[in-house]
């Protein structure tokens, strides 16, 4: 995911014809520029584009812990796409209202828990750094916060 370390150990060589497009990969592992991390979500399998190795000044995005109070749909996994809602409380005429504070987070890990029901589930995800503000606010007075999974974005299955 965005901002992680780029390992040669996890990667693996293969010899591949791109024709003209063997310039948008990187072609050696010793070509990785020392500090890289990667600047999108990279899947297992994928070939490595140059336009996703980068330094962690490339990435643009800030790690934040979100409780959750249940499970969170299938799509909502490493690396997947995901917006925030908030939910705010009920008002005096009972409308609860929601709001979007995220359009594009990255899921970078999921904490299913506890087995004994001691800790809740929470995921960690990437967002951008001008959305933070916002997220914390609504962290600071525990509300709810959704996160949802967008389908047919990179990495998610309808």
């Amino acid at each position: 995911v965005p901002g992680d370390p780029i390992d040669p150990d996890n990667l693996t060589l293969v010899e591949m014809r791109l024709g003209d497009q063997h310039d948008l990969y990187l072609g050696a592992i010793e070509a990785i520029p020392d500090g890289s991390v990667a600047t999108r979500a990279v899947q297992a399998g994928e070939l490595l584009p140059l336009s996703a190795v980068g330094q962690s000044a490339d990435v643009p995005l800030r790690p934040i812990v979100i409780p959750v109070d249940s499970t969170v749909a299938e799509s909502v996994a490493p690396g997947a796409s995901v917006e925030l809602w908030h939910t705010a409380p009920a008002q005096e005429s009972g409308d609860v209202e929601a709001e979007l504070l995220v359009e594009r987070g990255i899921v970078r890990s999921i904490d299913e828990g506890s087995s004994l029901g001691m800790r809740s589930m929470a995921v960690e995800v990437l967002v951008p750094s001008d959305d933070l503000a916002a997220v914390l606010q609504v962290l600071s007075r525990d509300e709810r916060l959704d996160v949802i999974g967008v389908p047919g974005a990179y990495g998610v299955t309808p």
